[in-house]
């Protein structure tokens, strides 16, 4: 059975809220109207639920709600007030609902589902069930719970963008509110900016909540935060950069996952956004797929990989960097191994064309003369 504390400084709240919970099947462990209480009783009932009053005199619920988040109290908290100016406040402090007085029978419902729901699965992850958090960059952003299952669904595109690029700085940082401001309401004047920012905020963590991340933005000082679970999320640009600044090397018992990692990573990176912002980070990733991608290759030549799927993985890469003679080399290897001289002259040719028309220019040295060592 739940368990619930009702905090409101207005009895006559309180009795009714108690009323309603226990005709839904919770157990009130207790009533509160003085809020320099309401902690005290919390800690020392652990309910699975606080419902609190926002605006009680010297203590707000909100002040409240702020000490259990920082005291890591295993419990959920849902505020019951009659001004909905403060929805933006409430889930900055991590709450997992806000309903207006006087409060209808089937919201108070809704809010318990809710709750149900996130009480099962802290249940799994106790019992070892964490749901893992996969974070897709490349091609369009996706957060998905367990690996295959359905990607999130955003209230608003600004919210899937806010998160990616939340995703993409060192893991907890603290980013500026100016820069959230510059990177995505850059035409925005601060106020606009501000208002914009907490309502995206707002909206991503209830998302968040509702999927059983584990993850929430939460506030800090001038700006937020994206703090994690006890696991970090499996983030495909975080893994590539791993790969490629730690030098690992394609081999034997990583082949798979290297491959793997390869073709994912040859999509658009963040598909779907027009910022300015994700330019810098579409050419760094870039420049790390195709590291990645050409060390691949390199495995594939030393190991006589089968041409054909060589061939596929050096017109991939082509695809990306149309211009490097070291790709086109390569290449050129391949089709001479797998269609001969005529092959590799047609591949050859199709390339001198590509080039005098685009940039005026003419294959290079290197490349003519291993056209010509190849069909001599």
């Amino acid at each position: 059975m739940m368990r619930a504390i009702v905090v409101d400084d207005e009895w006559l709240v309180a009795e009714q809220i108690d009323r309603m919970l226990v005709n839904a099947g919770v157990k009130v462990l207790g009533c509160c109207a003085n809020p320099h209480e309401a902690l005290g009783m919390a800690k020392a009932l652990q309910p699975d639920v606080l419902f609190l009053d926002i605006e009680m005199p010297e203590l707000s619920g909100l002040e409240i709600a702020q000490q259990v988040y920082e005291d890591k109290l295993d419990m959920e908290v849902v505020f019951i007030t009659a001004y909905n100016q403060y929805a933006v406040d409430a889930f900055r402090v991590n709450a997992l609902d806000y309903l207006l007085k006087p409060v209808m029978e089937e919201e108070l419902q809704r809010s318990l589902e809710r709750i149900e729901n996130r009480r099962q699965h802290r249940a799994e992850v106790g019992s070892g069930g964490q749901r893992k958090v996969i974070a897709e960059l490349f091609g369009k952003f996706a957060l998905r719970l367990d690996d295959g299952s359905d990607p999130v669904r955003w209230v608003t595109s600004k919210c899937a963008e806010l998160l990616a690029y939340m995703l993409l700085q060192t893991m907890e940082k603290e980013v500026s509110k100016w820069e959230l401001f510059e990177a995505l309401w850059p035409a925005l004047n601060e106020e606009k900016a501000g208002i914009n920012l907490r309502s995206t905020v707002s909206r991503i963590n209830k998302t968040l909540r509702d999927c059983g991340s584990g993850m929430t933005l939460a506030s800090v000082r001038n700006g937020y935060r994206l703090v994690l679970s006890d696991e970090a999320p499996d983030v495909d640009a975080a893994e590539l950069e791993l790969f490629v600044l730690e030098a690992f090397e394609p081999g034997h018992d990583n082949l798979p996952h290297v491959e793997q990692l390869v073709q994912r990573c040859s999509r658009p990176f963040l598909q779907e956004f027009d910022s300015v912002w994700c330019e810098p980070y579409r050419k760094q990733y870039r420049q790390y797929f195709l590291h990645l991608g050409k060390k691949l290759l390199t495995y594939y030549e030393k190991a006589e990989a089968e041409p054909f799927k060589a061939l596929r993985l050096a017109d991939l890469l082509v695809e990306h960097n149309p211009y490097d003679e070291s790709l086109r080399e390569a290449a050129l290897k391949l089709h001479h191994r797998i269609g001969g001289s005529q092959s590799a002259a047609a591949y050859y040719e199709k390339y001198a064309e590509l080039i005098s028309n685009e940039l005026g220019a003419l294959p290079g040295e290197t490349l003519t003369a291993l056209l010509r060592g190849l069909t001599d």
